[in-house]
């Protein structure tokens, strides 16, 4: 679209706005108040379960999240709060997640996802933890130990970040 075509388009527009002055301003922000809703799962803290969460959505209206396959079905519902988020959790089996509020369906992720999803953080964190406290003094570091067992993914992710501390050239030499 060339600028005199752009202008021929928007001149009407601009009679329009200055004819209905607050009216066209008002619409423009009634549109830019509306949210759009997102969802997502997240692997919990408790191994096997998943929170759900949905923002975007609209205050004190019921928002039902259901998911799973149809022999093993997880269904869940709940009012948004002030700020338009709603959330839930629990044992969620395989399948995909949904949220639905006022008509509006969007899909939320999978357990798979929020399990990729956690296992690429924990190597992200590791890896991280790995390469810093080996940095610090050029010697292989040892994962943490401690009462919990370690994730699986931080440890491959703190060996990983430990050896690259090592080659690094912070530690050549």
């Amino acid at each position: 679209m060339n600028r005199r075509i752009r202008l021929a388009v928007m001149a009407p527009l601009a009679v329009s706005a200055l004819t209905f002055g607050s009216v066209s301003l008002l619409a423009g922000s009634a549109q830019a108040a509306a949210p759009s809703l997102s969802c997502s799962v997240k692997q919990s803290a408790t191994a096997g379960k998943y929170d759900v969460t949905l923002t975007g959505g609209q205050p004190g209206v019921e928002v039902t999240f259901t998911g799973g396959t149809s022999n093993h079905r997880f269904i869940s519902s709940t009012q948004a709060n002030d700020s338009g988020v709603a959330s839930t959790g629990g044992f969620i089996p395989v399948g995909a997640v949904t949220a639905e509020q006022g008509g509006k369906k969007i899909t939320c992720g999978t357990v798979k996802e929020a399990e990729q999803q956690d296992a690429r953080a924990q190597y992200s964190a590791g890896f991280k933890k790995g390469f810093d406290e080996t940095k610090a003094n050029c010697k292989a570091a040892a994962p943490p130990q401690g009462f919990n067992q370690l994730d699986p993914n931080f440890e491959k992710g703190f060996n990983a970040g430990a050896k690259a501390a090592l080659e690094s050239k912070f530690c050549a030499g």
